[in-house]
């Protein structure tokens, strides 16, 4: 997939003359011309350079189509991306507003606005803070708002920032650390560390849960659901969101680990935390520095195979590389291959026909979306 990556990027307001400079071109001489254009070069490398590091849109600033926001760490990048992988005649362009891992080779998307309603032009398409504070996508020209925070402001001015965490917040200029909206509260398939699973007991409207894509490349909300148990047991659920049917469990939260993941209480890089009070009820995790290699990055994230998968990253290397599954075997996962199907662990591909059907379609199983299955022959 080809991605054009541009950062923000603020016009200035006017350029003035060098002292000293002849302002008629044909008093120019070769000592003032070296000076000019080594200077224009100078000014050119520095706004490029403060360009890399932006991660913020203020009130009266945008975000276009080809730009992105870098967070300070460098790790994360928002901006407008395009998962259409073929540019055929018949090709509809298909945009999305999201985070993705800025360092990797391989585009991995980690966060998306709009999963269910793409944008097919990006013709005046901007992000950018509306008069009422929210942060919107809009069309530049009509100013017509195609998504929005849509949270209930009453700060005189709101500020866009992209944490070092992952976490796109709109805040209040004067008080950064007033959060009035944050993308950690609207996940889609990844779990950041720091980020929270499960619901406010307060408002009772807060219920964070991951869904998996609906393919490799439609980040719409696919088959299955990653979530906090709604019954009150104290674990967590993968789910088929067709069915409400509970393929696998974490077991019940003992105080230290989920019984069904006894391994968590070796040592290694990741620190997990339940909390059940008065407010909410979540599940959280952060890095343990100690153990982190400074080169390496994390991904936990529910596949479009319905696995809960970790992946690391190691610099210098190409691609993720899973660390493990849950369930573990492929064929747990419930209508993995869809109707009329044989599901093989240990082969690939694990989802054959029965003997007399045909794939249903083609095209979505290349795209790893198996839902439709296998159909039966007709000749």
């Amino acid at each position: 997939m080809t991605l054009e990556r541009h950062t923000l990027r603020l016009q200035p307001e006017h350029n003035k003359f060098l002292p000293g400079l002849a302002t008629s071109p044909l008093q120019l001489n070769m000592p003032h011309l070296l000076h000019f254009f080594t200077l224009i070069l100078y000014l050119s490398i520095a706004a490029s350079s403060a360009a890399t590091t932006t991660d913020t849109i203020l009130a009266g600033q945008a975000l276009a189509a080809t730009d992105k926001l870098v967070s300070k760490n460098g790790r994360y990048a928002l901006g407008f991306f395009d998962t259409s992988t073929t540019k055929s005649s018949q090709y509809t362009a298909s945009w999305y507003l999201g985070i993705w891992f800025n360092t990797v080779p391989t585009f991995t998307s980690a966060w998306v606005t709009n999963r269910e309603k793409p944008i097919n032009n990006t013709v005046s398409l901007e992000l950018t803070i509306s008069q009422d504070g929210n942060l919107v996508i809009q069309n530049r020209s009509t100013k017509s708002v195609i998504w929005s925070t849509q949270a209930n402001i009453t700060a005189n001015s709101t500020t866009a920032v992209l944490l070092s965490s992952g976490n796109l917040v709109l805040a209040n200029s004067a008080n950064l650390s007033e959060v009035l909206w944050q993308s950690f509260d609207h996940p889609t398939d990844t779990f950041f560390p720091g980020a929270k699973l499960g619901w406010d007991k307060v408002t009772g409207g807060l219920n964070r849960s991951f869904v998996s894509w609906r393919n490799s490349i439609d980040p719409a909300a696919g088959g299955y659901r990653y979530e906090l148990d709604p019954s009150g047991v104290d674990q967590l659920l993968l789910v088929a969101l067709n069915s409400s049917t509970t393929y696998w469990s974490t077991g019940a939260w003992n105080g230290k680990y989920f019984s069904s993941i006894p391994e968590m209480t070796a040592r290694h890089s990741i620190s997990a935390k339940f909390v059940d009070n008065d407010r909410e009820k979540y599940l959280t995790y952060n890095l343990v520095q100690e153990y982190m290699d400074p080169n390496m990055l994390t991904r936990h994230a529910i596949d479009v195979s319905g696995q809960l998968k970790t992946f690391i990253w190691m610099k210098g290397s190409q691609d993720w590389v899973i660390i493990s599954a849950q369930p573990k075997a492929q064929c747990d996962v419930y209508a993995v291959c869809g109707p009329s199907t044989i599901c093989t662990d240990n082969v690939v591909p694990h989802c054959i026909c029965m003997e007399g059907f045909s794939i249903t379609s083609p095209k979505d199983w290349e795209l790893e979306d198996r839902a439709d299955g296998c159909s039966r022959n007709t000749q």
